[in-house]
């Protein structure tokens, strides 16, 4: 028996039993765990730390110009203030100017709300098997998960741009704002519409390679401290998804993909 058909017996009768009542539980846990997590960072006040970081970098580049801080263009090694420091690339900053032109309730309510509605909008179409119904609660409740959703990290926005990656194509592209997650950025590369958003995006690249943002970009890289493997453990909410591609009913087709396609 293959691995697919040894998958394909868990989509029904005890197997499926099995998967429901996997998930229940991992889900009773999230609750539990998103309850501990939300204590911790409110009693810091911390809550949608993230978010406002992202904002606040929006507000200073329209207000100034300034991309990247002064401490992060010596030249000189340095250590990474976490929500001071801008470790994105420099278009990542049109985003976060979008945001920060938006009403504060609106921004965070988009910010939020929206790549959630895309991945919970990519399970419904994706119908993915049983099996994948546990994997993907316990992606929900990998620390990371949960607390990015909380403090409203950008590995949620990231997520979003995976999940309309395999929905439509071109927002996949999207995904190299954050370059820890670059090879996510791949999803999608198959519909022409990748392809029209990876010009749109090189072409907003051009007017920050002439005013040497780009330079200042890899400077800030070159002496940063952080690790190269910082990202991994946050991938957890990206895979999300992912799964879901993956446990798809072999009759589907993933959305809007043709039979062209589909025999590449």
């Amino acid at each position: 028996m293959t691995l697919r058909e040894r998958l394909a017996r868990l989509d029904s009768g005890r197997g499926r039993m099995a998967m429901v009542v996997a998930t229940g539980v991992i889900l009773v846990l999230v609750a539990w765990e998103a309850v501990d997590v939300w204590h911790y960072f409110s009693g810091r006040g911390e809550l949608a730390e993230d978010w406002v970081f992202y904002v606040k970098l929006g507000h200073r580049w329209l207000d100034s110009g300034v991309i990247y801080g002064d401490r992060q263009l010596t030249g000189q090694p340095y250590h990474v203030l976490v929500n001071d420091d801008n470790q994105y690339p420099p278009t990542s900053i049109l985003l976060f100017a979008a945001f920060a032109l938006a009403p504060p309730l609106v921004s965070a309510l988009v910010w939020w709300v929206a790549p959630i509605a895309v991945i919970a909008y990519a399970l419904i179409r994706l119908r993915p098997s049983a099996w994948t119904w546990p994997v993907i609660a316990f992606c929900v409740f990998w620390p990371r998960t949960i607390g990015s959703l909380i403090v409203g990290n950008s590995d949620l926005v990231s997520a979003g741009f995976v999940a309309g990656g395999i929905l439509w194509g071109w927002p996949g592209a999207l995904g190299s704002f954050k370059p820890s997650f670059a090879p996510f950025g791949l999803v999608g590369a198959r519909r022409r519409s990748w392809w029209v958003a990876l010009a749109a995006g090189l072409a907003l690249s051009v007017p920050f390679v002439l005013n040497g943002a780009w330079a200042q970009y890899v400077t800030a890289v070159r002496n940063w401290d952080l690790p190269w493997d910082r990202a991994i453990l946050n991938v957890p909410l990206l895979l999300i998804p992912i799964v879901a591609w993956l446990g798809r009913r072999s009759s589907d087709r993933a959305p809007g993909e043709s039979r062209a396609e589909e025999a590449t």
